[in-house]
């Protein structure tokens, strides 16, 4: 397979997700934009600081890039209240999906997750050095056809900005259904020294992590193959970003 390409030199990142239009909002579902939004929202026109970012002190920061209906996120939320969340998703219709569910959960407004309606590249670029002990990136748009395949999330430039962000000891999880996109993935990480794959057998990466949280897409069963999980761990590595 070729190799994984990076982003459009010449101006912004391509983007790696597709149309964000959908469905009508519900009225719930509006009010939640309008009101709690602006309560949640990251707030990158300001440096980040974790005390100020989520309105009180946490033990550690993880981030998940595109959380969809949302499950994970709010799920990992309600399990480690000590940790403090940001999700990113360009969607309106997650975003929304995702503050009904910190409402029911009992984390709005009180709750240390942080949202972001947009490309997650904006946040990572926004977080300081070594912010980050934990990404997950669960089931990206896999841009299947092979002249989409420079869209995807997965290049060279990402794994710089992750490296930059990510805490030496931190992990990055990584999830995909696309047999193409599983190998595309580890393509990249495996050359990629700062990074280094935590699996010693086959069940590492064929079956769920313990702490994992099934979400609405896997159990939709769009690709073509059973799903694969990968964590990465940051490397302490002479400095190269």
């Amino acid at each position: 397979m070729p190799a994984p390409v990076p982003n459009n030199p010449r101006g912004r990142p391509l983007r790696s997700f597709g149309r964000i239009g959908g469905r009508a909002l519900s009225p719930l579902q509006e009010r939640l934009i309008a009101d709690a939004m602006p309560q949640v929202a990251v707030g990158l026109s300001t440096a980040f600081d974790t005390a100020a970012t989520f309105g009180r002190p946490v033990n550690e920061v993880w981030l998940e890039v595109g959380f969809g209906g949302a499950e994970h996120l709010v799920g990992q939320a309600k399990r480690h209240p000590d940790v403090g969340l940001i999700g990113c998703e360009p969607f309106i219709e997650g975003v929304a999906k995702a503050l009904t569910g910190l409402k029911g959960a009992g984390l709005l407004p009180t709750g240390a997750v942080r949202l972001h309606q947009g490309d997650a590249r904006e946040v990572i670029d926004w977080l300081p050095e070594a912010a980050l002990s934990r990404v997950f990136i669960l089931f990206p748009d896999p841009w299947p056809k092979q002249r989409h395949h420079k869209r995807r999330l997965i290049n060279p430039t990402f794994l710089a900005s992750l490296a930059h962000v990510v805490r030496p000891g931190g992990r990055v999880r990584f999830a995909t259904d696309w047999a193409d996109y599983a190998d595309w993935t580890l393509a990249a990480f495996l050359p990629d020294e700062r990074f280094r794959w935590l699996a010693t057998q086959s069940a590492d990466w064929t079956q769920p992590p313990a702490d994992h949280i099934t979400t609405r897409y896997q159990e939709k069963q769009l690709g073509d193959c059973a799903p694969v999980f990968f964590d990465f761990e940051r490397v302490e590595t002479d400095r190269r970003v």
